[in-house]
């Protein structure tokens, strides 16, 4: 009886507090994991954003020759 340390009766509460503060810690590579698929949905999120920007550059750039090869034909109409 005197070799137990968590269920001695003069212990008191130290089981409660030890599971307490057992508890209280963070597995941190639980938390690496978190930050590094963070970080990668980040990345994602910019290569995205860069495909759209290269999309609506392709298609205003396809506009602008469509508007000039009308504005060409529109022109030779009326010249007859």
């Amino acid at each position: 009886m005197e070799q137990r340390v968590l269920t001695h009766p003069k212990a008191g509460e130290l089981r409660d507090e030890v599971a307490n503060i057992t508890g209280q810690f963070k597995n941190p590579f639980l938390e690496a994991a978190l930050w590094i698929r963070g970080e990668m949905l980040d990345i994602a999120g910019m290569v995205n954003a860069m495909k759209g920007r290269q999309n609506v550059l392709a298609r205003q750039q396809a506009l602008k020759s469509k508007k000039r090869d009308d504005e060409e034909e529109l022109g030779k109409l009326q010249t007859g």
